[in-house]
């Protein structure tokens, strides 16, 4: 199947997100390693595969990489500036429990700037401020 620019975007646009190099689309090898960064876990809810178990010789497509990426496989291991949403909520977790306590502002971390309007959209993470504007640029074609 042929890819049209549109969807050839889309996917690198999504992958970048996702903290691949913006040149993986055209430059990816047949295998590549994966780290998991949401443990596995079976029908009655036990973990059967840790967080951080690295995966050797995955496909390297972008299209299946991308896949992988939604559930949680991504190209680096985690780690506690790991800004995944997996990551995100194990580390905001940890922090509940050792009693650390954050301010609000530390919170909402990063933030991104309507080109058309103005308006300032914030999220925990990077992808989920663009997240938040590709939601909101649609508000203003309607």
């Amino acid at each position: 199947m042929v890819m049209t620019t549109k969807e050839r975007t889309e996917l690198r646009s999504e992958l970048v997100s996702q903290g691949y190099a913006w040149e993986y689309v055209d430059e990816w090898q047949p295998k590549t390693t994966l780290y998991l960064h949401r443990a596995k876990k079976n029908q009655v809810g036990e973990e059967v595969i840790p967080v951080g178990t690295k995966i050797s010789g995955v496909p390297g497509n972008p299209d299946y990489v991308a896949r992988k990426a939604r559930i949680g496989m991504l190209p680096y291991p985690p780690s506690d500036t790991c800004e995944c949403r997996w990551c995100s909520v194990s580390n905001e977790r940890v922090d509940k429990v050792t009693g650390s306590e954050e301010t609000s502002d530390e919170e909402i971390s990063e933030s991104v700037t309507c080109p058309d309007c103005g308006e300032v959209l914030s999220a925990l993470t990077k992808p989920g401020a663009l997240s938040k504007m590709r939601v909101h640029l649609k508000t203003h074609s309607a």
